[in-house]
């Protein structure tokens, strides 16, 4: 049976964006493997002046992101300009690659002054004893439900 060409390159990158380890896309860009803070326009945090104009909690792979950003006071940019972009950084699930490109646009327009993503390795919360032993016995009492189940199942069918 014949694949077409299509579906082999869709199946690799099926396969390599389901695995959760992999902090990493093949082929099109590569994450930190631990926390990480990305700086635009005025790096240093005493130059960093006034509020932030946008404000933006994201997620992509094992990471959770916050992103701040200052406008120049010569930026035409407006208010709802601000929330539209939040929007748009919110809604993507390339939140990190989006709000680079974002950043690295308004850079690039002379209308950022500063912006920070701050971006934290997900940690999953130690379980405690308890949790650990109350889980287990929940998957014990399912498996013997699932083996009576079969048991009653064989037993109808003769």
């Amino acid at each position: 049976m014949r694949m077409s060409r299509a579906m082999g390159p869709l199946l690799v990158a099926i396969g390599g964006v389901t695995v959760p380890a992999v902090a990493q896309i093949p082929g099109l860009y590569s994450l930190p493997t631990s926390d990480f803070i990305w700086r635009w326009g005025q790096v240093q945090e005493s130059r960093q002046q006034g509020p932030a104009d946008i404000e933006v909690d994201g997620s992509e792979a094992q990471f959770r992101c916050e992103l701040t950003a200052g406008m120049r006071a010569s930026s035409t940019m407006t208010t709802s300009d601000y929330r539209k972009m939040e929007q748009d950084l919110t809604t993507r699930l390339d939140f990190i690659y989006a709000a680079s490109e974002a950043m690295n646009y308004l850079e690039q327009q002379l209308a950022l002054d500063w912006a920070v993503l701050d971006c934290k390795e997900f940690q999953a919360r130690e379980k405690t004893a308890e949790e650990k032993a109350t889980r287990e016995q929940e998957a014990r009492d399912k498996m013997l439900r699932e083996l009576e189940r079969r048991r009653e199942r064989q037993q109808s069918a003769k």
